[in-house]
């Protein structure tokens, strides 16, 4: 039996979520395990994650300095997103049809609006809700038209952003949502107060996912769902030479139209590179940081109801400074960017690639 505990224990999936969902937890890793041993396994289990539960938050000497320079990204960047805009992939109205189409089924049903409607028919308005990194507050203001609580809170690492999204709130009268500076890898929430909890392109800059992941598992009432709508591909954008050639080749059959770099007009897209390490932490030091382990770590802790991929392995990198190019309004380039889905749909169903981004519905294990 010790043998079996401390192989458990050395692993870095191991958790502290509700005590009584941990014979599940042994079991995912280990498949085949009696009952007796479990019994006897779990208090060994739950002394020993109580002690590894606080050093999952990181805790390195430079953890500031990099602190301070993710603040200072998003505080720049709070306010910039726009489906108009044409910088990023996801700025671009039919990506976003493609991407509901894939989670819905309906190019013009918003994914928040579905899942509202499936999860929670009659009871809206909840009583409380939670954004996990909400910028400037987009979503919590988009929310509003589905009447989703009467009290909606938020967090973000960024203060300037935070000032931004409470500013508005503010000048529209929407008292019911309240945002707060936080900072997601050190977070404590209260016991099962939450209805639903979204985490929306925020929790890929996530150190201390275990960490977060226990949390939110707490802080869920009975019947609570973890939305998630996620990036989940290689961490720190350390993207497949795979990934690289495919881009690349398409990228380079494109005519030069929709070749036009958004942010610097009159040139062309650059080809596409992957970064280094040393220019992620320089960049964004939180960027995708341990985006590939989100969904095992997950799984974990929740029973994950819905997984929708919408892909994003080819079509990210692709579209990234000319997504603007491709315009509803004009014929050629929408019959190019459907071309771009095809091939991306194609590559993927044939396992060259995986889904880099999906949509995550997921509840609690043992609720």
């Amino acid at each position: 039996m010790e043998n079996f505990v401390l192989r458990i224990l050395a692993s870095p999936l191991v958790i502290d979520c509700e005590a009584e969902a941990i014979s599940d937890q042994i079991r995912y890793n280990v498949r085949t395990v009696p009952n007796g041993i479990v019994h006897k396994a779990e208090e060994w289990i739950r002394r020993f994650v109580r002690g590894r539960k606080s050093e999952r938050v990181p805790r390195s000497g430079d953890y500031e300095d990099r602190l301070n320079k993710v603040r200072e990204v998003w505080n720049e960047q709070a306010g910039t997103w726009s489906i108009d805009r044409g910088q990023h992939w996801l700025e671009n109205h039919a990506v976003q049809q493609r991407i509901n189409l894939k989670v819905v089924g309906a190019p013009d049903q918003d994914r928040y609006h579905y899942f509202m409607d499936k999860y929670f028919p009659a009871e809206r308005p909840f009583e409380r809700v939670l954004t996990l990194g909400c910028g400037g507050g987009e979503l919590e203001r988009g929310l509003i038209k589905y009447r989703i609580a009467g009290v909606h809170e938020a967090i973000d690492i960024a203060e300037e952003a935070i000032e931004r999204a409470k500013r508005t709130a503010n000048e529209l009268g929407l008292t019911h949502i309240r945002y707060k500076v936080g900072d997601l890898n050190q977070l404590t929430l209260e016991s099962k107060v939450y209805d639903a909890i979204f985490g929306i392109s925020s929790i890929h800059h996530v150190t201390a996912l275990e960490r977060l992941f226990d949390e939110v598992c707490s802080a869920l009432k009975p019947g609570g769902y973890l939305y998630l709508e996620e990036y989940i591909g290689p961490n720190q954008f350390q993207w497949t030479d795979e990934q690289l050639r495919l881009a690349n080749e398409i990228l380079e059959s494109l005519p030069s139209a929709y070749r036009r770099s958004i942010t610097k007009p009159g040139e062309l897209r650059v080809p596409i590179s992957r970064p280094t390490v040393e220019q992620m932490r320089k960049g964004d030091p939180s960027e995708a940081i341990r985006s590939a382990e989100i969904v095992s770590l997950l799984s974990l802790r929740f029973e994950i109801i819905e997984f929708k991929g919408y892909g994003g392995s080819l079509l990210h990198l692709l579209l990234e400074d000319i997504a603007g190019n491709f315009r509803n309004t004009d014929a050629e380039s929408v019959h190019w960017l459907e071309r771009l889905f095809e091939i991306e749909d194609g590559l993927i169903s044939s396992g060259r690639l995986q889904h880099d981004f999906a949509v995550i519905i997921a509840r609690p294990r043992g609720r």
